[in-house]
C-alpha cells in the first residue's frame, strides 16, 4: 500500500514537472499595424437595440428591467377575466377558470354531491305529488 502511495505521488510529480516546461520556442508578440489591422479592424458591429418606449396605434410598449409592457388603450383590448373586480364582481382572477382547470377533489366529494342531488330530487318529487292543479273552466 505504501508503495502505490509513493508511486502514485511520484506519477503526479512528474506530470507537474513537465507541464511546466516549455514546449514551444517563445515568439515575441507582433503589434505591428497590419496585423492589429487584420485582427480589430474586421470585428462585426453590435446589432441595434430595440429602443426602450414606441408608441402605436393604440398601443404603448415599454422595455425596462428586463420586461416588455404592453398597455392598450383602446377599448377593442378587451380586460382579461378578473383584472377588473369591480366588473367581475371577483376580487381575484382565478386561474382555474383562466385556464379551463378542474379543481382537483377526493372521491368523497363527489359522493356527497350525488347524496344531495339525489336528495333534492326526492324532495321534488314529493311536492310534485303534494301539489294540486286547480284548473278553472271559464
Amino acid at each position: 500500500m505504501r508503495s502505490l502511495i509513493f508511486f502514485t505521488l511520484a506519477f503526479l510529480l512528474a506530470v507537474t514537472a513537465t507541464a511546466q516546461q516549455q514546449q514551444f520556442r517563445e515568439e515575441r508578440p507582433d503589434y505591428s499595424r497590419d496585423t492589429l489591422l487584420r485582427l480589430f479592424a474586421d470585428a462585426p458591429e453590435p446589432p441595434e437595440t430595440e429602443p426602450r418606449f414606441q408608441h402605436r396605434f393604440g398601443m404603448a410598449e415599454l422595455s425596462a428591467v428586463g420586461t416588455r409592457w404592453r398597455v392598450g388603450y383602446l377599448p377593442f383590448f378587451l380586460p382579461l377575466h378578473g383584472s377588473m373586480p369591480w366588473d367581475h364582481h371577483q376580487r381575484w382572477p382565478d386561474p382555474f377558470v383562466l385556464t379551463g382547470t378542474e379543481i382537483a377533489s377526493p372521491p368523497r366529494t363527489w359522493r356527497d354531491q350525488r347524496t344531495m342531488s339525489s336528495e333534492l330530487r326526492r324532495i321534488e318529487r314529493k311536492l310534485r305529488e303534494s301539489q294540486q292543479v286547480e284548473v278553472n273552466p271559464e
